[in-house]
């Protein structure tokens, strides 16, 4: 060591042997020195912190109460007032007697610490520095009940991560830089829960934070719980790097699931949907640039999940949309904007109708006719779906009933309405039928729910305990769209279904020799099963006397009839038996 380093190694020393931790900034605001217990006390190491402006670390709420102290303390040094010699003629060496600090400072988790210590100035203009030694005070985090942090991971939780996202946005206004948000969703852990119960899917929570954890690597971003199997993780970058870094990050942590967990002797197999959204505007705002993240997992998720996708200008469009379609929605009951349309299932024997599908159209008064295709998802992403579907349900069978009133006008057969994933999620389903099955005074034989194959699969068990009950009630129940989900053999048997609906993308392939192969297997299945066969969208007469040929009991499509008003259809059609 040369005598010219001497002195700085030796100082360095004997702050990194202090209890409390020491912290020197320049004019700048930029750290000097940064000890070992600042490391300690602060979670950001020397290397992170040198020549990077302390302030950027400050508690948002009280940056502009430090940096006025601190220029305050500046100004004064130079000057010399109060500053040890106390003669007032500019002190160009400004070396001040010690001034007692408290202040609150992000921790690289992202929590607040509460610091103390005496602070001191010493030389002026460019050689000006601020520096001392502090201590941790007890902060409300710390004490019983911490409220910002999730018991289960010790992660912070969302409050924590919003408090840090806010800071990090405004830090852009200071220089340039990017910020990056990742909504990370675990696929299907519900039915791990349900299946395993709590405890497992506590220990599996706990497992794969410390996969996230190794997948960050280096990087090292603010990880966070936001609750239940939904984690966040956030990226600062003094460049524009934070989005590629949340990018590598995602690809890093899809691929630490791919192998199975161990928890009390099981493996078990996770995948996640993931969300990036990421800006470089100091003017952005913590909960928007969250929504966009979980915009984009959603996507993720809808697209079957294991995978990521980065909220862009299209997606920004999407949001907008779905948004605009979910306020429009809110009204479309109360102004009598839905309605519902029929189409006749027939008897592939030719024996004549034996049931009607209730089809909801809305004619929005400035739209026109909006594609349920476009509605539908986000009354089911929304929760207005449930109201919605009950309106449905008792406008089809009063409709019915009415028809049965009438003799000649109407069918003797039921009429079908589909149930969604969501309606078949809500604890009052089953309650909602009977009411409305004893209000217009259907008889629930004449009443049958559709329940797509994937609605089903969603949680078998509970989806079977709700059909059970609704077979209960005397309904009779459908899946529809089969061939399109995951079903197992052994679930579809366990289901107390009547009926199963035959999807239209494999009606399509009719004619085919592999098409028609795959049809015949699924009306072999479902009359082994003792269901009857429905197939969805026919729209030519050699699709029909191919299903003819191939033993299917009922047909729906084109061919027969395109979905029509109540009124059309009581024009058009001889209901009856």
């Amino acid at each position: 060591m040369t005598g010219t380093n001497q002195p700085d190694y030796r100082f360095t020393q004997v702050i990194n042997s202090c209890r409390d931790a020491f912290i020197e900034v320049d004019a700048e605001f930029n750290v000097t020195e940064w000890s070992d217990q600042a490391e300690g006390l602060f979670g950001w190491t020397r290397e992170e912190m040198a020549g990077r402006p302390v302030t950027e670390i400050v508690n948002s709420e009280t940056s502009a109460f430090v940096r006025e102290g601190f220029q305050t303390l500046r100004l004064n040094s130079h000057n010399g007032n109060g500053n040890g010699n106390g003669n007032g003629n500019g002190n160009e060496n400004g070396n001040g007697e010690p001034v007692v600090v408290e202040v609150e400072l992000l921790h690289r988790d992202g929590s607040l610490v509460l610091a103390s210590g005496a602070m001191f100035t010493t030389g002026s203009n460019g050689n000006f520095r601020l520096g001392g030694f502090m201590h941790k005070e007890a902060s409300s985090a710390e004490l019983p009940g911490d409220r910002m942090h999730d018991m289960l991971t010790g992660l912070p939780n969302r409050s924590l991560f919003t408090r840090r996202l806010t800071g990090a946005i405004d830090a852009l206004g200071r220089g340039v830089g990017s910020v990056a948000v990742v909504v990370f969703d675990l696929d299907r852990f519900k039915a791990i829960n349900d299946a395993m119960g709590h405890d497992v899917g506590d220990d599996l929570l706990v497992a794969m934070v410390s996969r996230l954890r190794l997948a960050a690597g280096d990087v090292r971003p603010l990880l966070s719980r936001l609750g239940g199997d939904e984690f966040l993780a956030l990226f600062e970058s003094v460049s524009d790097g934070a989005r590629q870094a949340a990018e590598d990050f995602a690809v890093q942590a899809l691929a630490a699931l791919q192998d199975p967990f161990d928890i009390g002797g099981s493996e078990i197999f996770l995948t996640a949907s993931v969300g990036i959204a990421s800006t470089a505007d100091a003017d952005a705002d913590a909960s928007t640039l969250l929504s966009n993240a979980a915009a984009a997992m959603h996507e993720t998720k809808a697209a079957g999940g294991d995978g990521q996708r980065v909220f862009g200008e299209a997606m920004r469009q999407q949001v907008v949309e779905r948004m605009t379609t979910e306020h429009s929605l809110h009204r479309a009951l109360d102004r009598r904007e839905l309605t519902l349309f029929y189409q006749p299932v027939v008897a592939i024997s030719g024996t004549g109708t034996i049931a009607f599908e209730a089809l909801i159209r809305w004619e929005h008064p400035e739209q026109g006719l909006v594609p349920p295709a476009r509605f539908i998802p986000v009354a089911e992403e929304s929760g207005l779906i449930i109201p919605i579907g009950a309106w449905v349900l008792e406008e089809a069978c009063n409709q019915l009933f009415s028809w049965r009133q009438s003799g000649c006008t109407g069918p003797s057969g039921s009429v079908e309405v589909n149930l969604s994933a969501r309606q078949i999620d809500h604890p009052e389903l089953v309650a909602t039928v009977e009411s409305i099955l004893e209000t217009t005074g259907l008889p629930p034989e004449n009443l049958t729910l559709e329940i797509t194959e994937s609605a089903l699969m969603r949680d078998v068990v509970s989806a079977l305990q709700v059909l059970q009950a609704l077979k209960s009630l005397g309904v009779s129940l459908a899946i529809d769209d089969f061939g399109t989900g995951y079903s197992s053999l052994s679930y579809l048997q366990r289901f107390p279904l009547d009926t199963l609906k035959v999807d239209k993308s494999f009606v399509d392939e009719l004619g085919l020799d592999q098409g028609t192969e795959i049809v015949a297997a699924v009306i072999n299945l479902a009359h082994a099963l003792g269901l009857n066969v429905i197939a969805e969208g026919v729209e030519t007469e050699p699709q029909l006397q191919a299903l003819q040929q191939l033993g299917c009991d009922y047909a729906q499509g084109f061919l027969f009839s395109r979905p029509v008003s109540a009124k059309e259809l009581s024009e058009n059609f001889a209901l009856g038996a």
